[in-house]
């Protein structure tokens, strides 16, 4: 994977939209000062790739957001396989805003899209193409320089602890931990089987079974005689209850005859009480007339007291309802005047509409009122809305010309403020070339001491006529070189030095500061010189609508309304009401007037009415009294014919149905017991002479009962040995089963052991660490030869990084006695190889060193830079970030970042 063009806004320090071309870069410098925003350009690629970054990780990701932004948006086109790509994310504040685009470029250069499936999906197929996972992608492009010094410098364990960490051998632990808890599984799951076997199945044997077989056997041939002996008693049970039956037949007839020769007496009695009934049959009808004649007379008389007193009620309502009615006619002879008063009301009740609908109430008042004219009052009143509008107009207009004065005095106030730092960026610069001037003086002057001070100390080893330990010539004379102090010289170079950085990021801050500045003094010119044009034309059009406006609209408006509402005050206080009152008198009048006559008709007719109910009554109740006299009459000449009165006559009557059931249960009675006496007779005989025995029915239904309870018991024992006999015959197969289970898991447990056991300490992930120490090593010894000019080389000697000088006949020494200049060669030689490992063992477009080169003195600043010039970089493109800029200048590209008010901002130079 390799970057080409990276483009990004709101995204932490980059608030304004930026773009970086990284097409032809190889080896360049990603430089500026601290806090510029650096190291958000290595977040920002992690982010577009992965939606992840290395300081954030995947949560509180609304930090990326510049402040007062509402979202940012990061895409970065790279090239991977020789295939072009654009993977672009956005982020808002609202979960909503969040999106993610990827594309591909075809051979046409038109971008199709791949972002189908959804945020996962996308996710999986950007890390599909680039081939690494966020974790080794941050370990292998964007390298954590600083872990490689700690390996470096470890202990052996301080070594393997990173190494893991870095090449992510951690599972190797996790295996053992697999290992082991599959171990422990096997262990119990072999006790626990070996516990059921001994627990459960002790018992299960052959023998055990075959005694179980023999002892069904026995007790399936008890059960085959008991079977027998039931059937037999059955037998025997079935005859005695069929002669059981015949017997209780027997029984039940006799005592039948007996209760029905008991209750001849009691039917004989009822046949002479039908008789008699039969004779009073024939009064029993005029009894029921006179009693009907009598009830009649007496409901008619109740009837006719009734009626006369309902006709006297009727009377008395209509004399009544006739004075109502003449009393509500003399009422509504004062209708016409009331109306009167009401339609003069009509006026006034309009009064007070038009008074609201103009927004006058009746307390509205002037000294001078004018006689209402509508007209008038709508012209006086667009009159006065124009004023107030031109009024707010003027005061609006006055607001503005305050506010453009203050933006004036601002703008002037910036252009003096532009004039000042301008002649500082001047000083600033004047001072950064003095500056410059005085380091690379310094700078002579300690490579001057340096040499002096060589010279010097190498003195005491010479001596004329000896040869020189140097160029083993022949000394001839001593050199006069006095010892130098060099801590004098090295502190006045870092102080320049230091100097020299705080002017350059002054000048960058001052000159980013005054190009935003100018660009905003143009458009603020601009914008003012329109505002002040506006003012003045707004201020022309005003002068010519207040020209418009004559006299004083708004008192005019007043004192019209002041004369409506002396109309409306001198109609009294709510003239509607009081109409709507007189109007409501007029129709409970007339309301009154017709309530009255329709009572008056209705109760003319209820008298009429009471009137032809009385004359009915009294027809009614003389015919009623007629009919009594003629039937008590036949009903008197009747008892006399049977010797009985009234009363003798109703107690020996009975209803018709009771006399034919007593007639019929005599003759009945006669029939059934012939019939009982003759049947008695055949089941005696059927019976015969031998004697039925209830006692011997008895016992054999509890021999039988008996007989079939030891069966039931038989059976049920016989079903339990053959069903103790099937499951012990499947308990002895589940005990081989289970045999063969404790055998299988004490196998497995024996594999799982040996394999804990091997990765137990770490052996295992000591013996992959020590592989891919050997091959790092390798390959870092092989570029530290290249980057060194062939000077150095690594090696592990009993455990411990050393390294090999050879320019000084092949010494060997430890990696801890290196300067802090080839400390640096030898991590950046780590850090390229374990990049390209973790790269499974490719060489990737792209290796980016976040490193801090400012701890470093002038001595290893050198000769790291040395290094990286001399670092071939095989086709990738590799960024030193730094904010050193004498190291960043030895590089042939750099990339400036530089902050400012309006956001930081990336500017590329070239060599």
């Amino acid at each position: 994977m390799k970057p080409l063009r990276l483009e990004l806004q709101g995204f932490t320090a980059f608030r304004q939209f930026t773009e970086l071309d990284f097409g032809d870069l190889e080896l360049f410098a990603l430089v500026g000062p601290t806090g510029s925003g650096k190291s958000s350009l290595l977040d920002a690629m992690t982010f577009a790739l992965y939606g992840y970054t290395e300081r954030l990780g995947g949560s509180g990701l609304e930090a990326l957001i510049s402040q007062g932004e509402r979202g940012l948006s990061v895409g970065l086109t790279f090239e991977s396989g020789g295939v072009t790509y654009r993977a672009s994310r956005t982020r808002g504040r609202k979960q909503a805003e969040n999106e993610v685009r990827f594309e591909r470029k075809d051979e046409d250069g038109r971008w199709a899209n791949l972002s189908d499936g959804g945020v996962k999906g996308v996710n999986e197929r950007i890390q599909s193409v680039v081939g690494l996972n966020f974790k080794n992608f941050t370990r292998s492009v964007m390298l954590p320089q600083g872990e490689f010094a700690r390996l470096l410098h470890g202990t052996g364990k301080e070594r393997q602890t990173i190494l893991g960490e870095l090449t992510g051998l951690e599972h190797v632990a996790a295996m053992q931990g697999v290992a082991s808890r599959r171990a422990t599984e096997y262990k119990h799951r072999a006790g626990s089987l070996h516990s059921v076997l001994e627990n459960e199945y002790a018992d299960v044997t052959a023998e055990a079974i075959a005694a179980i077989r023999t002892d069904r056997e026995r007790t399936d041939a008890e059960a085959e005689t008991l079977r027998d002996r039931r059937e037999t008693l059955q037998n025997s049970l079935t005859r005695l209850r069929e002669t059981e039956k015949v017997w209780k037949v027997r029984e039940d007839t006799a005592r039948r005859l007996g209760a029905l020769d008991a209750r001849a007496a009691g039917v004989q009695a009822g046949a002479t009480s039908a008789a008699r009934a039969r004779r009073v049959a024939g009064v029993l009808p005029l009894l029921d007339t006179a009693e009907r004649a009598r009830i009649a007379a007496e409901r008619e008389a109740r009837a006719l007291a009734g009626a006369q007193g309902a006709a006297t009620q009727a009377a008395r309502a209509a004399e009544a309802a006739q004075t109502n009615l003449e009393s509500a006619q003399e009422v509504e002879a004062g209708i016409p005047n009331l109306e009167a008063r009401a339609d003069t009301l009509r006026e006034a009740e309009a009064d007070a509409a038009r008074l609201k609908r103009s927004g006058g109430t009746p307390q509205t008042t002037h000294a001078q009122p004018l006689e209402w004219d509508e007209d008038a009052f709508l012209l006086a009143r667009a009159g006065a809305e124009k004023a107030e509008k031109n009024r707010q107009e003027r005061v609006q207009l006055e607001a503005e010309r305050l506010g453009l004065n203050s933006a004036l005095e601002r703008f002037e106030a910036e252009k003096t403020a532009q004039t000042q730092e301008t002649a500082e960026l001047e000083r600033v610069k004047r001072d950064g070339q003095t500056a410059k001037t005085d380091l690379e003086a310094a700078e002579k002057a300690l490579e001057e001491a340096r040499l002096s001070s060589g010279l010097a100390s190498h003195r005491p080893h010479l001596h004329v006529g000896e040869a020189c330990p140097l160029c083993l010539q022949t000394v001839r004379e001593l050199p006069d070189a006095p010892l130098a102090d060099l801590s004098a010289a090295q502190k006045r170079v870092k102080s320049l030095n230091a100097v020299l950085d705080e002017r350059r990021t002054r000048f960058s801050d001052l000159r980013a500061t005054l190009k935003a500045r100018e660009t905003w003094l143009a458009d603020k010119e601009a914008e003012n010189r329109n505002w002040q044009e506006g003012l003045g034309q707004r201020d022309t059009d005003l002068r010519a609508a207040e020209a418009l406006v004559r006299g004083d609209p708004q008192t005019e408006a007043l004192r019209l309304l002041a004369g409506l509402a002396g109309r409306v005050r001198a109609a009294g206080t709510d003239p509607a009401g009081k109409r709507r009152q007189l109007l409501n008198d007029v129709t409970a009048i007339r309301k009154r007037v017709q309530e009255a006559g329709a009572a008056l008709s209705r109760a003319a007719g209820d008298l009429a009415g009471a009137n032809a109910t009385l004359a009915a009554a009294k027809n009614a109740s003389a015919g009623r009294e007629t009919d009594f006299s003629e039937a008590q009459t036949a009903l008197d000449s009747a008892l006399s014919t049977l010797g009985m009165d009234a009363a003798q006559a109703r107690a020996a009557a009975l209803p018709e149905a009771d006399i034919a059931v007593l007639e019929e249960a005599a003759r009945t009675q006669a029939a059934v017991r012939a019939q009982l006496a003759e049947a008695l007779a055949e089941l005696e005989r059927q019976l015969g002479a031998a004697p039925f025995d209830p006692a011997e029915l008895s016992q054999v239904g509890r021999d039988l009962t008996a007989t079939d309870a030891a069966l039931t018991t038989a059976r049920e024992r016989a079903g339990s040995l053959a069903e103790q006999e099937r499951s012990g015959r499947e308990r002895l197969t589940r005990k081989a089963e289970i045999a063969a289970q404790a055998l299988d898991a004490a196998r497995s447990l024996d594999t799982w052991q040996t394999l804990t056991n091997s990765l137990k300490a770490n052996e295992f992930q000591q013996f992959l660490l020590a592989e891919v120490e050997a091959q790092l090593l390798t390959r870092a010894g092989l570029l530290l030869h290249e980057i060194s000019d062939g000077r150095y080389r690594l090696a592990l000697e009993k455990g411990e990084y050393m390294v090999q000088d050879l320019w000084n006949a092949g010494e060997v020494r430890g990696v801890k006695t290196l300067s802090g200049g080839e400390t640096f060669l030898a991590s950046l030689s780590l850090a390229i190889a374990l990049s390209d490992y973790l790269a499974g063992n490719k060489i990737l477009g792209a290796l980016f060193l976040d490193e801090g080169f400012g701890t470093l003195d002038p001595q290893a600043l050198e000769a790291v830079a040395n290094a990286l010039e001399s670092l071939r970089t095989q086709g990738r493109m590799v960024g030193i970030v730094t904010h050193v800029e004498s190291l960043s200048e030895r590089l042939p590209s750099r990339l400036l970042v530089s902050k400012s008010v309006a956001g930081s901002s990336v500017q590329r130079l070239d060599m």
